[in-house]
């Protein structure tokens, strides 16, 4: 087990404190993915635990989805190749357990969005595909038929920014631009009856139209404009009351329409 340094086990959940420096073990790269790990008699060696102790804490870090076992001659506990959708899932997950648990603001979804999404819309400009802009325009124009409902409204309005997401072409960005957007149906409740949907629609397009350009300097522009109007419409929903004081755990998550389905 070169590049490993085990440390000495407490009295207490021996599993669970292998499991843990397994992980930091691999989250430092001493195993990379694909790459084999110890065996099970070989851990309970190192660790000096019974050969069941370490199958456990092998359970227990394969359920974390950082390993994968495979059985036969050259079988074995292998680090997993990470999966994009996967970690996304899993982080999603995390994420919004931590908003309902903790003390994260409104303010603090907002600034973390504006400053995110100012460079994701920046790098769509300059990195879009004819595919990318096609996600892009398609809720666009879905969402001028003012006959569906709000919620199916609001789902096409997380289409539309997740598209410049992923148009941006940076994966960290796009996990970053997660976490925001996993909030957004809670802070829209602070004001989703004040919004002018027209009008949203019509800074939608205009973003869409700078980032069809290539021009990253016009799509943020368009997308300050968008987030004024957003700012101007909350401070007016929230009267007297301080986005700095609200906490997302507090508020009600906008029923998620059908169009949410269509989406990814």
């Amino acid at each position: 087990m070169s590049g490993f340094e085990p440390v000495q086990l407490g009295r207490k959940d021996a599993s669970g404190q292998i499991a843990r420096q397994l992980r930091n073990a691999i989250s430092q790269g001493v195993w990379q993915p694909g790459e084999r790990l110890p065996t099970e008699q070989e851990l309970a060696d190192t660790f000096d635990v019974a050969r069941a102790t370490a199958r456990e804490g092998l359970k227990l870090l394969s359920a974390t989805g950082l390993v994968v076992s495979a059985r036969g001659s050259n079988g074995g506990t292998f680090v997993a190749v990470p999966d994009a959708e996967e970690v996304a899932e899993q982080l999603s997950d995390a994420i919004q357990l931590w908003y309902r648990a903790g003390n994260v603001t409104v303010q603090d979804v907002d600034e973390a969005r504006w400053v995110l999404e100012m460079h994701c819309v920046d790098l769509a400009a300059r990195r879009r595909t004819e595919d990318d802009l096609e996600a892009i325009r398609r809720p666009v124009e879905a969402s001028r038929d003012l006959s569906i409902d709000m919620a199916s409204w609001l789902d096409l309005d997380l289409l539309f920014h997740t598209a410049i997401t992923k148009a941006a072409k940076n994966k960290i960005l796009e996990l970053a631009m997660t976490a925001v957007h996993l909030a957004r149906p809670a802070t829209n409740s602070v004001f989703v009856s004040f919004l002018d949907r027209k009008a949203v629609t019509d800074q939608h397009e205009a973003i869409y139209l700078a980032i069809a350009a290539g021009d990253a300097q016009g799509a943020q522009a368009a997308f300050q404009r968008h987030v004024g109007y957003l700012d101007a419409t909350r401070k007016e929903a929230l009267d007297e009351t301080d986005a700095a004081d609200v906490l997302v755990a507090t508020l009600p998550e906008v029923h998620r329409g059908s169009s949410e389905k269509q989406g990814s």
